[in-house]
C-alpha cells in the first residue's frame, strides 16, 4: 500500500518543461522506430511499440490537461 500511495503522489507532481519537452523527443524517436520496423517486416514489434506511442500520447495530454 505505501507503494502504490508514493506513485499516486509521484504522478501527482507537476512535469517539469524539460521533461514535457523530452517526452515529445521520445514520442517523435519511437514513431521512426516504429516505421523503421514495419520496413524491416517486424509488424508484432511495430505493434507493440505503437502501444508504447499511445501511451506515451495519452501522458502528454494528460500533462497538457492540468
Amino acid at each position: 500500500m505505501i507503494v502504490l500511495n508514493l506513485i499516486k503522489q509521484i504522478w501527482r507532481m507537476p512535469m517539469s518543461f524539460i521533461q514535457i519537452e523530452r517526452l515529445k523527443k521520445d514520442i517523435s524517436e519511437a514513431q521512426y522506430y516504429q516505421k523503421r520496423l514495419i520496413k524491416k517486416g517486424k509488424h508484432v514489434l511495430a505493434y507493440k511499440m505503437g502501444k508504447k506511442i499511445d501511451y506515451m500520447y495519452h501522458v502528454l495530454n494528460d500533462i497538457k490537461a492540468v
